[in-house]
């Protein structure tokens, strides 16, 4: 070995020792990316005041592929969704408080992205990376309604349907015609501005004229109801008795996540999955109102008298999905699988 080539070994050599030094120097940063874990304490998004008066919620997020797992406790709210520590894809709060977010994607997954576009206070747009651990101190609105977050970051071809509410109730009580009408006016002019053709944040349908609503949902080829992810909000009447008509066609292309492939390659129509109605309740906890198994080409009719504040209809938990056309899927030739949420939304009770 010549005096130039030692010269470039040893070279190589310190640029690697010197970028090992600066790794171990800033790990903690480098670890702990999108935010900052002591954002309830520093007081510079969640105040001081808030922490004093139980207004903070602290919330876990897990990125999956294609949807996010939530755990809430604080302020009031302890999730359990249907007996299960998580949620998925629902954040529960009160107006006024905030959640301090701890977001995690676990090593396997893809990077994902929380993307919270509350216009009437800010934006929170966060990555959430495999292995890392963000932070978003997230500000609840002030009045109640259902806002939409969702994953920012292209993850596969199911990555616009992780999308999720934040299903805003009141302490106790019914939304109140003031705060449905504001949350109705807000609504209306974002889509009508900043969202324009925006599918992610709901349509709001009102019923809340009548104590016998019918509400009417129909999935499209792309398994969406009423064209949005997630479906219509609808806003009820307390105590009115609500009818809801779930009409799902039978799959039949790659186009949507019910039609799925067997190990073997064999296409099929998902079966073993259930639609229904749940109870979202003031201290966050989903309780089970009305649920059947899915079917097709038939309108499925459940009715219940809406009592919480709030609820969730369709399916509210992620459904399995393979795409293995004629066998073709494997390591080589590459794989798409993963849990997917399209056929869900909420409803909202007014005070009547």
């Amino acid at each position: 070995m010549d005096k130039k080539e030692k010269f470039e070994l040893y070279w190589v050599i310190y640029v690697i020792i010197l970028f090992a030094i600066v790794i171990g120097a800033t790990a903690p940063s480098v670890f702990t990316v999108g935010g900052n874990s002591s954002s309830v304490q520093a007081g510079t998004v969640i105040p001081q005041t808030a922490v004093s008066n139980d207004k903070v919620i602290q919330g876990t997020l897990y990125s999956y592929q294609y949807y996010f797992a939530i755990k809430e406790n604080g302020g009031g709210i302890t999730s359990n969704e249907l007996g299960n520590s998580l949620y998925y894809n629902v954040m529960v709060a009160h107006p006024g408080e905030y959640i301090n977010l701890t977001m995690y994607a676990p090593f396997g997954e893809a990077t994902a992205n929380f993307y919270f576009p509350d216009y009437a206070t800010h934006v929170d747009d966060v990555q959430i990376v495999p292995g890392l651990v963000q932070y978003a101190p997230v500000v609840v609105p002030n009045i109640t309604g259902a806002f939409a977050f969702l994953n920012g970051e292209y993850n596969g071809p199911w990555f616009s349907y992780q999308v999720g509410l934040l299903l805003v109730i009141p302490y106790q009580g019914y939304m109140s015609p003031i705060d449905v009408s504001k949350y109705v006016t807000q609504t209306h002019l974002a889509q009508a501005t900043m969202l324009v053709g925006d599918p992610y944040n709901p349509p709001i349908i009102l019923y809340n004229t009548t104590k016998s609503p019918v509400i009417n949902l129909v999935a499209n080829q792309y398994a969406l109801f009423n064209n949005s992810v997630p479906g219509p909000t609808a806003i009820v009447l307390a105590n009115s008795t609500v009818t809801l008509n779930m009409y799902i066609p039978m799959p039949h292309s790659d186009h949507n996540f019910l039609y799925n492939y067997s190990a073997d390659g064999t296409p099929y129509a998902v079966s073993n999955v259930y639609v229904g109605i749940y109870a979202v309740w003031w201290n966050g906890s989903i309780t089970l109102v009305k649920e059947v198994p899915i079917q097709y080409n038939k309108t499925i009719i459940l009715t219940f008298n809406a009592n919480a504040p709030a609820y969730l209809y369709g399916l509210i938990t992620p459904v399995y999905y393979n795409y293995n056309f004629m066998d073709m899927s494997n390591t080589l030739t590459g794989e798409q699988t993963g849990y997917v949420m399209g056929l869900w939304g909420s409803i909202l009770v007014e005070q009547g």
